[in-house]
């Protein structure tokens, strides 16, 4: 009874910060320069809901982060919180890849569209990987971009299918790709359901770089088979941990 009462305190609690947390982060953006905006800004925010949630992150593998140079992170997806992990952890500016009907959301959209995140359409794969100009945009601002080849999340934890698109953008945009696994966001967050859970421990393992600049067709269908093997084995590891 005890704990349940915790989770519904702690929900009541993350979701109104939640709405404070977007209201103002949006006031914000109208403020602030754009190289503050992802770097600065959506790190803060982020980092206030998992502060909220009592969300503790343990990360493996800093060091394959490109300091210098844009790369697209293409990584597994859990949760809404997965977004928010990511903005806070990585230590470079980033941007996210988005799915077309969060662009519908009021004010979330205006949100996303002032932290140039991109706009994917799943029913129209070829239409996603036409927007190399925006990615284009997204890297000469120094921005890297994170990638749920996925496409949304999962409800059983289990990765789904991964798609090209990530592989095929850092081909033509001629930038890395950094496979990022994601453990235990589920936990925190369980897909479709509104409660949260306080303190969980999530781990983020970031694996080495791939150059995916010179591939054809066919060694980019490779790759992403790499990709989601190396998420795969991180994910299986971790369960045996």
């Amino acid at each position: 009874m005890l704990g349940k009462c915790r989770t519904l305190v702690v929900t009541l609690v993350w979701w109104t910060v939640l709405v404070f947390d977007a209201l103002f982060f949006a006031l914000m953006l109208v403020f602030l320069p754009d190289r503050f905006r992802n770097s600065t800004a959506l790190k803060t925010a982020s980092a206030l809901l998992l502060k909220t949630a009592g969300v503790k992150v343990q990360v493996k593998g800093m060091e394959n982060v490109l300091k210098e140079k844009p790369q697209i992170f293409v990584a597994n997806h859990e949760s809404w919180f997965d977004s928010f992990v990511l903005s806070t952890v990585l230590p470079v500016p980033v941007t996210f890849a988005s799915k077309k009907e969060m662009f519908k959301v009021p004010v979330y959209s205006y949100i996303m569209r002032r932290l140039h995140f991109i706009c994917v359409d799943r029913e129209r794969a070829r239409e996603a990987v036409n927007s190399i100009d925006d990615a284009t945009v997204v890297f000469g601002s120094g921005l890297s971009l994170v990638v749920f080849p996925e496409g949304t999340t999962s409800r059983t934890g289990e990765l789904g299918s991964f798609k090209r698109g990530a592989v095929l953008l850092a081909a033509k945009a001629r930038v890395p790709i950094v496979p990022v696994t994601i453990i235990d966001t589920r936990k925190i967050r369980l897909s479709e359901s509104p409660w949260i859970h306080y303190g969980v421990l999530v781990e983020v393992k970031i694996s080495e770089p791939l150059d995916a600049c010179s591939m054809d067709r066919k060694e980019q269908q490779k790759t992403v088979k790499l990709i989601k093997a190396e998420i795969e084995r991180n994910l299986e590891g971790s369960s045996d941990g």
